[in-house]
């Protein structure tokens, strides 16, 4: 896949975080090389049989923040195929195949407000097959309208039926939201698949 809508001065606002030196736990922009960032250590202590890695393109900033306003709140789903190349290059790499790909549900709320989850139309542009396996049952509030400390005492948002539950056993799993802001909505998704007996649990985000 070697289509892209970006042009060029598009593509010099991004800030790729692919051999950037990062956190290797939530993949943020960090100088202190091999050591986790203070938020990952805090992550460490809550869940301390998790081997936590996300894996982020890019770094968060006010041209992707314009991406998700116009793509995931305004509803302009053209733009699902902006990162297509990227995130096709990701999934379809050797250390990503045989791996269960399952992206992060929107609310019933969000649905019938988009239309659409953001998260699955950007892997449907990447022709990336997924296992919708996560069901969200909150009450769909925006973790984008809370602060740091709502967004982390938000109660568990997902459920995964005891049927697909049985695909998770044994199987590596790599989750997938569009952004990584404070690791919490991944978390939460991950501890159902902790529970469900994965053999492995990594996430990936376009930015972080």
């Amino acid at each position: 896949m070697k289509t892209t809508m970006l042009c060029r001065t598009c593509k010099q606002k991004l800030n790729h975080l692919a051999g950037a030196t990062v956190c290797p736990g939530c993949c943020r922009e960090w100088e202190e090389t091999g050591n986790f960032c203070s938020d990952c250590l805090k992550w460490q202590l809550m869940y301390p049989n998790y081997t936590f890695k996300n894996t982020a393109l890019y770094q968060y900033n006010p041209f992707l923040k314009e991406w998700i306003e116009a793509f995931k709140y305004k509803g302009d789903y053209r733009l699902a195929k902006v990162f297509a190349p990227e995130v096709n290059a990701y999934f379809c790499s050797y250390p990503q195949k045989g791996k269960l790909y399952i992206p992060i549900p929107v609310s019933k709320k969000s649905m019938e407000l988009r239309g659409f989850n953001q998260v699955e139309a950007v892997l449907q542009a990447a022709s990336v097959t997924y296992a919708p396996l996560l069901k969200h049952i909150g009450r769909g509030e925006k973790q984008s309208s809370k602060d740091r400390k709502g967004r982390m005492m938000s109660k568990q948002p997902f459920e995964l039926a005891s049927r697909d539950a049985k695909r998770i056993r044994n199987k590596k799993i790599i989750l997938i939201d569009d952004v990584y802001t404070t690791g919490r909505t991944l978390f939460h998704a991950a501890e159902l698949m902790l529970d469900a007996q994965a053999e492995s649990v990594e996430t990936f985000t376009i930015a972080r």
